[in-house]
């Protein structure tokens, strides 16, 4: 997945669900305090709240940014809400 197609699906509120390395990632959105996030998780794990699409890119996890995750893993490893 490219940033520009990840851009899109954020803009139009879709939902993301993929597995990279054999976890299952999520990214979501929540409103809190009149302020819009995106949340970023593995699965079961606390998220990482933040409010732009270049700061979600950013976010690293086990030592690659969410970027990284979704430009090396296929469609069969995405599901999109």
């Amino acid at each position: 997945m490219t940033k520009e197609e990840l851009i899109e699906l954020i803009e139009t509120g879709r939902e993301i669900e993929f597995t990279y390395n054999k976890k299952r990632y999520s990214i979501t959105y929540s409103n809190e305090d009149v302020k819009d996030y995106i949340s970023f998780c593995e699965f079961y794990k606390e998220p990482t709240d933040v409010s732009s699409v270049d700061e979600l890119c950013n976010v690293v996890r086990d030592g690659v940014t969410v970027l990284e995750m979704l430009e090396s893993i296929t469609e069969k490893d995405v599901t999109i809400y």
